[in-house]
């Protein structure tokens, strides 16, 4: 059976750590900043933060002619320079906007009355620092004490760990994208003297993820709690990554650094007035509130797909002819050409097997293409059924919207059918797959096994699933009783002949170009009841004549004998239904002890003796209708051999004959 575990990215490369900068290349950067217009503690806390002051020295240019990387926004320019930073010298911020919803507000709960969410008052909105000039590009926020900023802090990475955990992600890749960092002034109101670190404004997740990977505090960084030990530390994650690191060094060493975008300046717009912290929040919002219109699920697995044909390419897994197939790049006509199925349905096979089949190598190019285009870290069967299905819908016919119903059932019809066990797409003709599914069917009924028919039956589930889906002939299911994905009504099917032979006149139908028709047990095309026409399937057809296990198909309005057994059969098995319900409901009453009273008082002897004798008598019948099924419908195992298979026959045949003959005499 081929089971896809779910599997992790591989983790990033350590690097060993850079010396912590020494004091004049820091005190160099620090007054150049300075002559931006950035206050002393400003600069000296993006000297001291900066990984490689002396870089980011040279690349800021000019005072009079600064070369600064300009972000437009709302009111005017924001400036900033991308470096990295030591991720023990930056803080996540303590007035995390994803927290608002939850926070407890005075006005409501008094500080201190309530429980630890209302220890204290929320810690203010940032705001310009006191003094300073509206296009100061720095902030400043009031705490009460050092307990308040703390407080602040814990409940801000409470909040995170729960809702937007990226630690997972960190610990295996580091931060790849760069955080936003502003210097942030925390103006303490019982007098502590006022301490100034770079603060997030964006990116206060990741750095909340990397602070508790870290074991840092994140509220002692302002007051340079880490600063002092940077040296020794880094200096012993060195001599670890020279003898041979473990898991949790590897983790460090991928965070004690993060690329950032520090903002260094501001340029607003004269008439528009608008001040730095308004600024900031407008470059914010531009990336939470409102951000452009994301992608969606189409476009994502789109490009993922193409990313893994072009791995499998590079990689010699599939030819540059199969890769433009299975992405839908070629015309019926050039795959005909290729001796390729012009057949999208059998196409539509061949590109889920592709996905889903377990060859090792095609599942390293999968991990590879997708890992490295996306911020996933597994690689799950719902994503290969997802990939698997842009690529298939590439063959549907008309414009995008069509195809983005059909997506998201799409991927249910695959995803029962080829987990059962190995299958493949073998490219045989209707006829043939029918055959080898028939037989496989009627061994399974005749062996009385309740294991997986066979490889052929799920080829042949896969291959008639997109004339169904395209059609609309099945879906997700809009009866409010039988609400079962399409896959679990296509696995349905395949285990059974008359299944067998529905599945079989979907895809003849398809082929030919017409209605797709409903099929008797025999695989006779029906009629509808006054004969007059063919009778063409829906979905409430497929769902009532191959209903979930342990139910049959809904009774019939004709009066025949056989129309009236099976109207029969259906209230039997409606009574079954009611019976263990009323079983479950008989059990589940509780007394007042809190034992249920089944358990505790019992039933009457006779009654029960009673209910015994006729669930044993009807236990006999159902074995005896059992045996009768599995004669009439079943047969000894015994799969049809390919016409492949049987000319190696014939050649091993002839090989033992000539063997035979060449034998000395005795």
């Amino acid at each position: 059976m081929s089971v896809h575990s779910e599997e992790s990215r591989l983790p990033r490369p350590a690097e060993k750590l850079p010396l912590y900068a020494d004091a004049r290349a820091r005190r160099s950067l620090t007054e150049k900043l300075t002559k931006l217009g950035l206050s002393e503690e400003a600069a000296l806390m993006i000297g001291n933060a900066v990984v490689d002051p002396q870089v980011v020295r040279k690349s800021l240019g000019e005072p009079d002619d600064p070369n600064l990387e300009e972000i437009r926004v709302p009111g005017g320019v924001l400036q900033a320079v991308r470096c990295e930073t030591w991720s023990r010298l930056v803080m996540p911020d303590p007035h995390n906007p994803r927290v608002g919803p939850s926070r407890r507000h005075p006005f409501a709960v008094d500080p201190g009355a309530g429980d630890e969410n209302s220890r204290f008052r929320p810690i203010s909105e940032p705001c310009t620092p006191q003094g300073y000039p509206a296009k100061a590009a720095e902030l400043a926020m009031e705490v009460e004490s050092r307990d308040h900023l703390t407080w602040a802090c814990v409940q801000a990475a409470t909040y995170i760990a729960a809702k937007n955990n990226w630690k997972e992600s960190i610990a295996s890749q580091g931060v790849m994208e760069a955080v936003w960092l502003v210097p942030t002034s925390y103006v303490h109101q019982d007098g502590t003297e006022t301490v100034t670190a770079l603060t997030t404004v964006e990116g206060s997740s990741r750095m909340t993820a990397v602070h508790d990977l870290l074991s840092v505090r994140s509220a002692d960084v302002p007051y340079g709690e880490y600063q002092s030990k940077l040296r020794a530390l880094f200096r012993k994650l060195n001599e670890a990554f020279d003898r041979g690191l473990d898991q949790s060094q590897a983790v460090q060493l991928r965070c004690e650094r993060v690329p950032a975008l520090i903002i260094v300046g501001f340029r607003p717009h004269e008439e528009d007035g608008v001040t730095f912290p308004t600024a900031v929040k407008s470059l914010v919002a531009l990336r939470h509130v409102d951000p452009p219109t994301p992608w969606g699920d189409g476009p994502e697995s789109e490009s993922l797909a193409d990313e893994v044909l072009d791995e499998l390419y590079r990689r010699d897994l599939i030819s540059k002819t199969e890769k433009e197939y299975y992405g839908g790049a070629c015309t019926k006509a050039e795959a005909r050409s290729a001796h390729l199925s012009d057949d999208p349905a059998e196409r539509s096979a061949r590109i889920v097997a592709l996905f889903t089949g377990g060859n090792a190598r095609i599942d390293e190019a999968l991990r590879v293409a997708v890992t490295s285009q996306s911020t996933r870290k597994r690689i799950t069967d719902s994503l290969r059924i997802q990939l698997a299905t842009a690529l298939i819908l590439r063959s549907v016919v008309g414009d995008p919207l069509p195809a983005d119903r059909i997506r998201p059932y799409m991927g249910r019809a695959y995803a029962k059918p080829v987990h059962a066990q190995d299958w493949d797409s073998t490219g045989k003709t209707v006829d043939t797959l029918v055959e080898k599914s028939l037989a496989e069917v009627r061994a399974a009924i005749g062996d009385g096994s309740i294991e997986d028919p066979g490889a052929a039956s799920i080829e042949l589930a896969v291959r008639a699933a997109y004339p169904l889906l395209v059609t609309g002939r099945l879906s997700r299911g809009t009866d409010s009783v039988d609400r079962r994905n399409p896959g679990d009504v296509l696995d349905a099917m395949r285990r059974t002949v008359h299944g067998v032979h529905q599945l079989a006149q979907v895809l003849r139908d398809f082929q030919d170009g017409q209605s797709l028709r409903a099929v008797t047990e025999d695989g006779v095309v029906r009629k509808v009841p006054d004969g007059s026409v063919d009778q063409v399937i829906t979905e409430p057809f497929l769902r009532q004549q191959f209903p979930p296990p342990g139910t049959v198909r809904s009774r019939p309005s004709g009066k025949t004998p056989a129309e009236l057994f099976q109207s029969k059969l259906a209230d039997f098995s409606e009574g079954m239904e009611k019976l263990q319900r009323a079983y479950t409901d008989l059990g589940g009453v509780v007394g007042e002890d809190g034992i249920p009273i089944a358990d505790s008082t019992g039933v009457n002897p006779d009654v029960c003796r009673a209910w015994r004798s006729a669930l044993s008598d009807i236990d006999d019948e159902l074995n005896v209708w059992s045996r009768t099924y599995r004669r009439k419908y079943g047969t000894t195992p015994n799969v049809v051999p390919d016409i492949e298979d049987d000319f190696h026959d014939e050649m091993n045949i002839d090989e033992e004959e000539e063997c035979f003959h060449d034998e000395p005499a005795t």
